[in-house]
This record gives C-alpha cells, sequence and structure tokens, in this order.
C-alpha cells in the first residue's frame, strides 16, 4: 500500500465571504470543485506550504492564519490515502484578482458564498447532479455544514501550533 500523505487545503474569504475554489483537472478527484492547496515538501512548515501552495495556483500574495480542521481522506479508486490540514489564509492585497497558473491542473479560480458550495454538496448527494465537491471538502462538510461554525468571527482558528526546536509540529486544542 502507498504511505498516506499530508496535503493543505487553504480555504480565503473575499470581503463578502465567498470563499475561491476551482474545478480539478486530470489528476484524483478530477472534475470536482477544490480549495487551494497541495502536499507538503520534504522539511516544509504547513503555513509555507499553504502560502506557497497559493502563490503557485492563483499567483495571490496571502497570511497565513492557521488550521481549523484536520479530515481523514480515503480515495479507494484511486488507492491514495491522505490527511488534509484545512488552512485558513487572509489576502494581503484585498484588491488583488486570483490567476489561473496551472491550467493542466485546474479550469480557473471562481468566487462562489458558502451557500453555493452546499448545494453543489447537497446535488451530488442526492442525485440530481454530477457536478463534486473534492473528497476532503465532502469530508470537511460532513463535521459541519457550515464553515463559519469553524471560523471565529474574530480571525482566529481553533487551533494553535507550537514550533519544537527538532521543527516537529503539534496540535493543541485550545480549551
Amino acid at each position: 500500500m502507498p504511505p498516506v500523505r499530508v496535503g493543505v487545503s487553504t480555504v480565503l474569504m473575499n470581503d463578502k465571504g465567498e470563499v475561491l475554489v476551482g474545478k480539478r483537472i486530470g489528476s484524483h478527484g478530477a472534475n470536482t470543485w477544490q480549495f487551494p492547496g497541495g502536499h507538503i515538501d520534504h522539511g516544509e512548515g504547513i503555513a509555507e506550504c499553504a502560502v506557497r501552495e497559493m502563490k503557485e495556483e492563483t499567483d495571490l500574495d496571502v497570511e497565513f492564519k492557521g488550521i481549523f480542521a484536520i479530515t481523514n481522506d480515503v480515495f479507494v479508486e484511486e488507492k491514495k490515502h491522505y490527511i488534509t490540514l484545512f488552512s485558513l489564509c487572509a489576502l494581503k492585497d484585498p484588491n488583488a484578482v486570483p490567476v489561473l497558473m496551472e491550467p493542466h491542473k485546474c479550469e480557473g479560480w471562481f468566487w462562489k458564498s458558502w451557500e453555493d458550495v452546499m448545494k453543489i454538496y447537497d446535488a451530488a448527494a442526492s442525485g440530481a447532479s454530477a457536478e463534486r465537491l473534492f473528497l476532503p471538502i465532502e469530508n470537511l462538510v460532513k463535521q459541519t455544514r457550515n464553515i463559519h461554525d469553524l471560523l471565529p468571527s474574530k480571525g482566529e482558528v481553533h487551533f494553535r501550533w507550537l514550533y519544537f526546536p527538532d521543527a516537529r509540529q503539534v496540535a493543541e486544542l485550545e480549551a
């Protein structure tokens, strides 16, 4: 069996509260809606991965705010297994516009309300639509139907990351 991989999925919201999503191409989860993100590179931190992937995929400069959810994602047909860390980032320039930097991986980037994301999930679950969310986002929705429940109003996140001298990172749930 292939090893379990760790991915970072980055939620970016605009001033209207819409999330940035793109349609995957050519890999596991093709034709599903995703947040920007990807694999953590060897020796890379979670924050660095979130910021790097956002820049590589959208050309947007963002500030990492933290991790707010974790999902366990098994792609049965593709024989892939991921632990996905959902991060929250904020735009450094609120007027910046996402650019499609990897057209071989994504059809384009779009701002959608969370309600629109939920409509995609519900239509797929009922069989009314072939349009789907990427498995990690489906699993996130199973944790909560309202992403705003996971994102405190002050922009802080539920997890605090501790950095140790040996560079291991451990999540500690704040009381």
